[in-house]
């Protein structure tokens, strides 16, 4: 998988996010909230939007056109600042995201017994990724709509050695990974079960730790923990609130100096991993919902970039925090470990044996009092109470995939978008904020930007549908104009040219430099259309490939949903929240997909005309 392009090497000549003209992330703000307010209300937010550009929005845009002079990426830290660390709420559930590996569909399906084999393998092929990632051997990104333009790789060195740390009032990063060339870190994952934890090193002498080397270490590590009653649990108060975590935290290395040590040893890990004693799902929808929530929150370490979870049965996910790099960045890691998997031909020979005598994993034993077990057990009851409160939908679609939708002659993504839209509509009978990823990393350092994908053109077309007066011809028209203008978001958006990321960055600066909140800020327009992350759709391309997501819905009436687009099939995962009368994932699942047959039909209509 060696390129003689290295990693990294397009980093310093990729070009700085741009900060759009104040004026057209203005107008694009107010096409985005027409769907939602009523011609008065939208009166009234012209004015206010108006007034915000001839006044304090034109001071903040010039404050922040200077302070994007001294910064290659302007929103960068302030994303991460505002976006996550911020955030006083539990991450488990709430801001992490989980899922299945999608080895159990080919290579490993459910199968009792495999557990420590399969993780010795796991382990060893994370240890291979983790020398690549070192040694800049993974091949750049290219952005093949935008002119085979590389993309910025800074993501990819954030997916390991790095774990979020709580804070009173906010949290923080540390990382740890280093290339080669920037110097040494640390090559161990730390492994827990039934409450205790332990760290073992993956590589040796510059070179991954053999499979059956793992698997001695694994074993040893099984013999022990099952010999015991269940341990502390440390990892539970990781679901915790952010600040009771971070003032637990702080009591844990008051308490004895070991402590310290072995938080070091886990934050700095390359990852850490669940050896599961409890759970045996064995669809992808049971590991799906699982790992974004499940009952094992005493052996979870959600504060870490990636918790992998081996599951008794020997299938596989993962749960893994937002904060460091976006979903895709981690997928395409668990694409490079499938693929090396498949080579290894996912097994090593009965015969071969362990060809060193290692050190024995170090157990990382930590003292607590009463205090600290009572917070473990008042985190775990609050987490169990939230994971158990999510529905998640995991469910592939046969009927057609992408090299049908592009007979269609539209972009798969703009195609999808279009069938969410009316899904929603049609069980709600009203159009809902829509939050898409758009991926920014043309830019240095960049992440993303919204695209509002419930627009004018959308809900014209999706209430065409639902009304039988309306003749084809002209429900034809509509979609064409409604995926027309999902496509140019999409572009404007990857571009740079998004109006979220912008007027966030002016709301930042407005509070940075004492001004009272702007009034666009306040207006009900503001919330009504995803504001302050009211989206009540939150969806996202997960890729072109088998690995997919799940998250929750960043309100309490709405859904997340995440889909893959391949050559045959499609794959969603959908989430909403259970206490809500006013959602059901499996509702509207069952209804995407008759959404999907029914768009297939007006689509080959629309192929027909062309």
């Amino acid at each position: 998988m060696a390129s003689t392009e290295r990693m990294y090497q397009y980093q310093d000549s990729l070009p700085s996010l741009p900060v759009p003209p104040l004026q057209k992330s203005l107008d694009k703000y107010l096409e985005s909230v027409k769907p939602f307010v009523t011609d008065e209300e939208y009166k009234h937010t012209e004015k206010v939007v108006t007034e915000f550009g001839n006044g304090v929005g034109r001071q903040l845009h010039a404050k922040l056109e200077e302070h994007a002079k001294h910064q290659k990426n302007w929103l960068e830290a302030w994303w991460e600042e505002v976006a996550y660390m911020m955030s006083r709420e539990p991450i488990a559930v709430n801001i992490n995201f989980g899922g299945p590996y999608p080895f159990h569909e080919d290579i490993w399906p459910s199968k009792p017994g495999s557990q420590l084999y399969r993780m010795s393998m796991l382990m060893w092929s994370y240890a291979k990724l983790w020398l690549m990632l070192r040694r800049e051997e993974i091949p750049v990104d290219k952005a093949r709509a935008l002119g085979n333009k590389p993309m910025c790789m800074k993501q990819y060195h954030d997916l390991f050695n790095i774990c979020r740390v709580p804070g009173t009032t906010s949290d923080k990063i540390v990382r740890h990974h280093k290339t080669e060339s920037e110097g040494s870190c640390p090559c161990n994952i730390v492994i827990s079960r039934n409450g205790y934890m332990f760290s073992v090193d993956i590589v040796q002498n510059g070179e991954p730790v053999t499979p059956p080397e793992i698997f001695k270490q694994l074993t040893a590590i099984k013999n022990v923990c099952d010999s015991r009653q269940r341990g502390p649990g440390v990892g539970a108060l990781t679901a915790w609130d952010r600040t009771s975590w971070a003032e637990a935290r702080q009591h844990l290395i008051e308490l004895d100096p070991t402590n310290k040590k072995n938080l070091d040893v886990i934050e700095t890990s390359i990852i850490a991993m669940v050896m599961d004693m409890e759970q045996s799902p064995t669809t992808g929808e049971e590991i799906a919902e699982m790992s974004l929530g499940g009952t094992d929150v005493y052996n979870r370490w959600f504060d870490k970039s990636s918790c992998i979870i081996v599951y008794s049965n020997g299938v596989i996910g993962c749960n893994c925090d937002h904060a460091p790099a976006d979903a895709i960045a981690a997928i395409y890691g668990v694409n490079i470990l499938h693929n090396l998997l498949r080579k290894a031909d996912y097994s090593w020979t009965e015969n071969c044996l362990p060809e060193q005598d290692l050190p024995e994993p170090e157990e990382l034993k930590f003292t607590v009092d009463e205090r600290i077990q009572k917070n473990i057990d008042v985190s775990a009851e609050q987490y169990l109470n939230l994971a158990s409160n999510v529905e998640v939908v995991y469910q592939p679609f046969h009927g057609y995939g992408k090299k049908v939708i592009k007979s269609f002659q539209i972009h798969p993504d703009t195609f999808i978008q279009q069938v969410i839209q009316l899904t929603y509509y049609k069980l709600h009978r009203k159009p809902a904020p829509t939050y898409e990823t758009a991926t920014t990393r043309q830019f240095y350092h960049g992440r993303t930007e919204t695209v509002r994908s419930c627009t004018m053109e959308s809900l014209e077309w999706c209430k065409s549908v639902l009304d039988k007066k309306v003749p084809l011809s002209k429900k034809l028209a509509l979609f064409k104009k409604s995926a027309e203008k999902h496509g140019k978001l999409m572009f404007e958006a990857v571009s740079g040219h998004g109006c979220d990321r912008h007027l966030l960055g002016l709301q930042i600066l407005a509070k940075a430099s004492g001004i009272a909140t702007p009034e666009i800020f306040l207006d009900q327009a503001w919330t009504k259309s995803g504001g302050n992350g009211s989206f009540v759709l939150s969806t996202s391309l997960a890729g072109y490939s088998q690995t997919i997501g799940a998250c929750a819905p960043m309100v309490h009436n709405g859904y997340a949903l995440t889909y893959i687009i391949l050559d045959e099939r499609l794959g969603f995962t959908v989430t909403a929240w259970k206490d809500n009368s006013e959602t059901n994932a499996h509702k509207f699942f069952r209804t995407l997909t008759d959404t999907l047959n029914e768009l297939r039909a007006l689509t080959s209509a629309v192929t027909n005309e062309i």
